[in-house]
């Protein structure tokens, strides 16, 4: 087969990096051929990122994916290809390009032609081979069903049984494969492998968005037994979209997703965790931290969960783990003036000094945070000097955009306009202090002096650089069309914003187009920001206010 590379005119054919050639990918597949147990590694990256990225285009397959997919079907078929996963992986996104009819018109002929030699993958003697192989059969429900009543591997089976749900979910509702995948799911639903049992419960979800629901006592009872995490680390759950094994905080997480479209239910759910996590049959940090993860992950998207995760929160502010505090009163500053009676169990911690594994700050720095926006006074004494501390000898953040985090400085002061008098002195030591140091937090210091109105240079200082340049605002007829691109779906939140202040200065009504559009934007259980951290709670805060001054206009 390697043999035959040469028979092909490589330079000739379009790759996806048009600044490389196509005789890079005749080199690549030799090196894959041959790798051994000691060069496995380097053939996996040349299978997953070296021939990605000769192959796989942002319009979609190449001159040079269909010249080398048969060689690459060859590689896949061997078993002595050490990159075998790695390799059908590619394939199968090449094959998800292809389908979606872009790139190469020779491309759909080629890949019918090798299917009938690539379905045999789905009962190679390699469980891992077969795993991978799933994805190649994606849309192919009758496969999968065939698959699955000959498959004994559990591995392959729990990630089977999704990807088999998906696929039945795009067929014929009233047609026989459809039914014989419920017949499926329902009897693994009332066995007795309980990896098994979630694994249908997350397979049904696109068959039945409500069947999940229904299941949530069930869900419940198998994630708070002590013994359920340790047999899913056992039997290593490997699903196709992950690159390590599932474990009982991964489980919760996906289930959680198809829950999230009922934010009750969900939030019912967490609760249900951190209650077993706190007592019941095991007391359990590890879930009541996996508790407030989830609970977290479905209030920044959804803010129908608000009302049913806060008395969770706040029954875990005395808890004994450190992160279990920090995460739960990070919950409670998210949601503002919500937490209000829970401020004193909030000022009491405003010395703790306990630290979350992997985020920066410590508990009683979001205390501080959460007092301030409830609008507490307790927080006020020293808030500017324990705000700035942390940034003394440090060379920047660290953080993951979608977690829980201490908030930046800006964001704590800015909403503080009416107590400009009593910060005032700090804020302005402060920053004489991050000037002179060249800190890190110049800007955000002269941001809360403008946003409260203040000169935001120190005396004698001149401008240190113009200010940005802003563009125009939008005339009422622009502002009425970014409203209804960004009701349609679009991601300009800038302009969106833009859009509503120029709506509201202009003080015409719109049009009733863009006031259906508002009105559905302002009750949709999302969301408004681009953020998914604590920022989205300060852009929705904002931005529904801001719809309402919109509508209410005369």
């Amino acid at each position: 087969m390697l043999d035959g590379l040469d028979s092909v005119d490589w330079r000739g054919l379009e790759v996806a990096d048009r600044d490389r050639s196509g005789a890079e990918v005749p080199k690549m597949l030799r090196r894959i051929g041959r790798a051994d147990a000691t060069t496995r590694q380097q053939a996996v990256d040349q299978a997953y990122i070296g021939l990605g990225d000769l192959l796989l285009a942002a319009e979609g397959v190449t001159e040079a994916s269909t010249a080398a997919l048969p060689f690459m079907v060859e590689l896949a078929l061997d078993p002595d290809t050490v990159a075998r996963p790695d390799l059908i992986d590619l394939l199968a996104q090449l094959a998800g390009d292809g389908a979606a009819g872009e790139g190469d018109p020779g491309w759909p002929a080629a890949w019918q032609r090798q299917w009938r030699r690539l379905r045999g993958l789905l009962g190679d003697g390699d469980p891992a081979t077969r795993r991978a192989a799933l994805r190649l059969a994606a849309d192919r429900t009758a496969d999968l069903l065939e698959r699955w009543h000959a498959e004994e591997d559990r591995s392959v089976r729990l990630a089977l049984l999704p990807v088999l749900g998906e696929a039945a979910a795009a067929e014929d509702p009233a047609g026989g494969l459809v039914a014989e995948v419920r017949a499926v799911l329902e009897g693994v639903l009332g066995g007795e492998d309980r990896p098994l049992r979630v694994a249908a419960v997350l397979a049904t979800a696109p068959l039945d968005p409500q069947a999940p629901l229904r299941a949530v006592p069930m869900l419940l009872e198998l994630l708070t037994d002590p013994a359920f995490a340790p047999e899913l680390d056992a039997l290593s759950w490997c699903a196709l979209d992950r690159e390590y094994p599932y474990d009982r905080d991964d489980v919760t997480d996906r289930i959680v997703d198809v829950l999230e479209h009922d934010p009750a239910v969900a939030a019912s759910l967490v609760a249900g965790l951190a209650a077993a996590g706190a007592g019941g049959r095991t007391r359990d940090a590890g879930l009541r931290r996996c508790a407030l993860d989830e609970g977290w992950r479905l209030l920044v998207d959804r803010p129908g969960a608000a009302a049913p995760l806060l008395p969770v929160a706040a029954g875990m502010l005395a808890d004994p783990d450190d992160d279990v505090r920090y995460k739960a009163v990070h919950l409670l500053a998210v949601l503002g003036r919500r937490a209000a009676p829970y401020a004193d169990r909030l000022a009491a911690l405003l010395d703790d000094p306990g630290e979350s594994e992997f985020v920066d700050g410590t508990v009683g720095d979001l205390a501080y945070w959460a007092l301030t926006r409830i609008g507490d006074p307790r927080a006020l004494p020293g808030l500017v000097e324990r705000l700035v501390a942390p940034y003394r000898d440090m060379q920047g953040r660290g953080y993951c955009p979608s977690d829980p985090r201490r908030p930046d400085v800006v964001d704590v002061l800015r909403p503080l306009r009416a107590h400009a008098p009593l910060l005032l002195p700090a804020v302005r030591e402060a920053l004489r202090d991050e000037v002179a140091r060249k800190g890190w937090l110049v800007g955000e210091l002269r941001e809360v002096l403008r946003a409260w109105g203040e000169d935001p240079l120190l005396p004698g200082e001149e401008a240190p650089y113009p200010p940005a340049w802003q563009p125009p605002p939008p005339d009422a007829e622009q502002a009425e069309a970014a409203v209804l691109a960004f009701a349609a779906g679009g991601d300009r939140y800038g302009e969106f914003r833009s859009a509503l202040a120029s709506l509201t200065g202009h003080g015409r009504r719109p049009a009733p187009a863009v006031r259906a559009a508002l009105a559905a934007l302002r009750d949709a259980e999302r969301r408004l920001s681009p953020y998914r951290d604590y920022r989205a709670f300060l852009d929705d805060e904002e931005i529904r206010p801001a719809i309402d001054a919109v509508l209410a206009l005369p």
